[in-house]
């Protein structure tokens, strides 16, 4: 069966956005050791590659020793400093699949340009990897006057596929609706989510792979994340409502399935993959096809019109579609609805080049 890509996610913002913020959460967020029903551990891995502006990388300084992986890129901006075989190295380094990462974060500097690091990673040509997407933090408390000294804030949050409004806290509730509206003037189709302290949940950025539960019978070296995680005085005095707290998180992104065992139209899904539902940051899951020829197992991402198919075998699994829409503000109706018009109907069995659409982004057509 095909290993699952690791999820290569960009995170930009201008100077002082709350990046560094963002991602120290993403690292703590995944908790230490908690395990499922199943006896599997819950905790996340992340794998960071942070580029910072000037010679001294203090937000590397700030992340340093909480992933799993760290490379740091200084001494300039990632997308004219960096050549495309430095950061291919960097990246394939960390997404060994040996280390297990759920995700790789790029940290990138606060005066990078985020259209070409884009490039740079939806361009990668490596089956361990796919591009997980632009996450791209705003300053609620400084927006207004950003936009008034960098217009071109709009062209960067117009390429988004997650808007992250952070220090929703430092403004009141009429300042935040218009913040909101302001983005989603500029970039209607993405996810906004406004946050204090960074806090987004990373369910809308990646999935946790399943894993067996660590020995803690035996000494071992603690991660930074694990020393860092409150414990459980701490973290009453610092959110009175206790589990309240981080049940909120959650609040922030909804998902809606499709789980069937009738077969999918592939131009109808590629058109889905290339134009997802309002407020939905990526798509994924299993599909059929009920052609001649056909008969494997596809696998789909989709993250903001970037797609990744492979395909393998049902391995006596029975074949189903099952496949589910990740975002914030989605409106669940017609998320639901766009996730049922792939299905396959009998004015689409005769579109005899409509697999050409997915069958192109398989990595053997390259």
């Amino acid at each position: 069966m095909t290993a699952e890509a690791v999820p290569v996610v960009v995170l930009a913002g201008f100077l002082g956005a709350g990046k560094t913020t963002v991602l120290n959460h993403l690292l703590r967020a995944g908790g230490a050791g908690q395990t499922t029903d199943g006896g599997v551990a819950d905790r996340a891995r992340l794998g960071v590659l942070v580029n910072d502006f000037g010679a001294i990388n203090i937000d590397a300084l700030l992340v340093a020793g909480q992933a799993d992986g760290a490379v740091t890129l200084s001494n300039g901006c990632m997308c004219c400093s960096v050549d495309r075989e430095g950061l291919d190295a960097a990246l394939v380094e960390l997404a060994r699949p040996e280390a297990g990462l759920d995700a790789i974060v790029i940290e990138a500097s606060g005066i990078a340009e985020p259209k070409a690091l884009v490039r740079l990673v939806a361009g990668l040509d490596d089956p361990t990897m796919r591009y997980g997407g632009l996450v791209y933090v705003v300053d609620a408390a400084g927006f207004v006057e950003l936009r008034e000294r960098h217009p071109v804030v709009d062209s960067h949050i117009a390429i988004a596929d997650l808007v992250v409004v952070n220090k929703r806290d430092l403004v009141d509730a009429a300042a935040l609706s218009e913040l909101v509206a302001a983005v989603r003037e500029v970039n209607s189709s993405a996810p906004v989510v406004a946050v204090a302290e960074g806090r987004i949940d990373p369910a809308l950025l990646f999935d946790r792979l399943a894993r067996e539960v660590e020995d803690v019978t035996e000494p071992r070296q603690l991660t930074l994340d694990e020393m860092l995680i409150p414990d459980a005085e701490h973290a009453h005095a610092e959110h009175p409502e206790g589990h309240e707290a981080h049940t909120h998180l959650h609040d922030a992104y909804q998902s809606v399935e499709l789980d069937t065992a009738d077969a999918v139209d592939p131009r109808r899904l590629a058109a889905l993959l290339h134009e997802p539902p309002a407020g939905c940051y990526r798509i994924k899951g299993v599909v059929r096809f009920d052609l001649p020829g056909y008969p494997e197992r596809y696998v789909v991402h989709g993250v903001g019109g970037f797609v990744r198919i492979t395909r393998d075998g049902w391995s006596g699994e029975e074949p189903r579609t099952r496949i589910v829409a990740i975002g914030s503000g989605m409106d669940r109706v017609a998320a639901r609805e766009a996730l049922e018009s792939i299905l396959a109907t009998a004015e689409t069995a005769d579109d005899e080049y409509g697999i050409l659409h997915i069958t192109r982004h398989l990595p053997d057509a390259h």
